[in-house]
């Protein structure tokens, strides 16, 4: 069982891309004409923790994306858990009692969650942290504390925050 206090350390943790496909920009999806996506591999800069990102963006609906953070775990009773997504407005408002679907927001996981059996992030906050699907990308690899950011992303360093953020 992982705590909060591990969970926020495994998201800040620094971490490199080990991995990326496509390597460079975005490949389509093997279900739908309209998804772009990519795949990452990441490793913890100590190198005790694994991780998987994935992106996904609608070409047609630019508003409808998801970036995750996947933790991979050696321990069973743990497993792989999505720890972290960030997604953009992605359907009417009253598919949600607060209305989340149709603004930009962030699902977590927390020990509570997983306490009651919940493997899936469903602790939401609306955001307005990002409003593009680039400025997503940007938030969520700054966010999760990516190292080699533009190695992967070379217009990432051209969005730089304006002010730093502590969680």
């Amino acid at each position: 069982m992982l705590t909060d206090a591990e969970i926020k350390k495994l998201i800040r943790c620094p971490k490199r891309i080990i991995e990326a496909a496509p390597r460079k920009g975005m490949g389509d999806d093997k279900k739908s004409v309209f998804i772009q996506r990519k795949n990452l591999k990441l490793l913890s800069e100590d190198e005790k923790h694994r991780f998987d990102v994935f992106i996904r963006h609608h070409s047609m609906l630019i508003e409808q994306f998801s970036l995750g953070l996947n933790f991979k775990s050696d321990d069973r009773q743990i497993g792989n858990i999505t720890l972290l997504r960030f997604n953009g407005a992605h359907g009417q408002s009253d598919w949600s009692k607060d209305g989340h679907y149709s603004a930009f927001h962030i699902h977590r996981i927390s020990e509570a969650l997983l306490a009651g059996g919940i493997y899936e992030p469903r602790e939401i906050e609306i955001t307005e942290r990002y409003s593009t699907f680039d400025s997503a990308i940007n938030e969520f690899l700054r966010y999760i504390n990516l190292m080699n950011i533009t190695e992967y992303f070379p217009h990432a360093d051209k969005q730089m925050l304006l002010f730093e953020r502590e969680e």
